[in-house]
């Protein structure tokens, strides 16, 4: 009898251990899952002036467009972490061959670059108008440094009602990319919604620009540096509707994307490969499509 209740025993030890076992096993499978969609954002709930947005229309056969890479270079140097860069390469012409997106052309139309006088390079800060005439696009540049410098710092000296923040990871196996973005007001924004918009840019692209002796930090004119090259929106053309927009609301959102082996330009056909490693996150909130509250750059990981 005794030896029937120890086998009876050990079999019941043995089942436990099974059960266990699975439990654990479909609890690590379940963690390993879950693990690209529970990123940790922490946002402050601390009022603070804006993050500057400066979104540039430029092209690779534009000659004058490296003064504006140039510039705001410059201005994000001089600004760290406060400043985020975007540059859509937009036709105009033929002054852009490569790059292009129908995201670019949409807003080159919206923003009146292509049938402005001053054509580009041209830049928006914060999608604000500083013309005086009523115009929505802020002004093409070929002058001087000074102007970005001093749009920028009276963007960044602003309040902003929101604070934002984003967290980023992308699986290099699957190449699914995850966004987590947090924003928080400070205070009661304008209207009764926003627009929550998150943008994928890649660095460090090898190829042709006209006038690259007037930028050489990026190279020369056959072997110049791409950066902060607009790929795509996850948010669709003018963002995500986002509300309330009222003191002490927190807007919690998560964003997936399957990133494509290569970029294909809209209008010429040409593809280029979508290193992962030179892929950034940008995301922003805007009162509509203009007036851009804050913006960040994700903090990004590669697993």
């Amino acid at each position: 009898m005794k030896k029937t209740f120890r086998i009876l025993g050990l079999a019941l030890v043995a089942t436990g251990l099974l059960f266990a076992g699975c439990n654990k096993a479909e609890e690590e499978e379940e963690e390993e899952e879950g693990a690209s969609t529970s990123l940790e954002v922490n946002v402050s709930q601390t009022p603070s002036t804006k993050t500057v947005l400066i979104e540039e229309f430029t092209g690779d056969r534009c000659g004058y467009c490296p003064y504006g890479h140039k510039y705001a270079n410059e201005v994000s140097e001089s600004l760290g972490d406060k400043c985020c860069v975007i540059n859509y390469h937009v036709k105009l012409g033929e002054l852009a061959l490569h790059y292009r997106t129908q995201f670019g052309t949409t807003l080159n139309g919206n923003f009146n670059v292509e049938n402005g006088s001053s054509g580009i390079p041209a830049a928006l800060f914060n999608r604000t108008d500083f013309s005086g005439s009523g115009g929505k696009i802020t002004k093409g540049i070929n002058t001087s440094s000074n102007t970005y410098s001093s749009w920028a710092n009276q963007v960044a000296a602003q309040q902003a009602c929101a604070n934002i923040a984003a967290t980023a990871v992308i699986n290099k196996s699957s190449r699914q990319l995850t966004v987590r973005v947090k924003v928080y007001y400070t205070a009661d924004g304008t209207g009764s919604s926003n627009k929550l918009n998150v943008a994928i840019i890649q660095n460090n692209i090898m190829g042709t620009q006209s006038g690259a002796s007037a930028n050489p930090a990026q190279g020369t004119q056959s072997e110049y540096r791409h950066m902060e090259v607009f790929r795509d929106f996850l948010t669709g053309q003018w963002g995500e509707a986002i509300s309330p927009v009222t003191q002490g609301t927190t807007i919690d959102k998560t964003y997936t994307y399957t990133i494509p082996e290569a970029y294909t330009d809209t209008y010429g056909n040409t593809s280029e490969p979508a290193v992962l490693e030179n892929l950034e996150v940008i995301a922003f909130v805007a009162e509509g499509n203009t007036n851009v509250i804050n913006a960040c750059k994700a903090k990004l990981t590669l697993k």
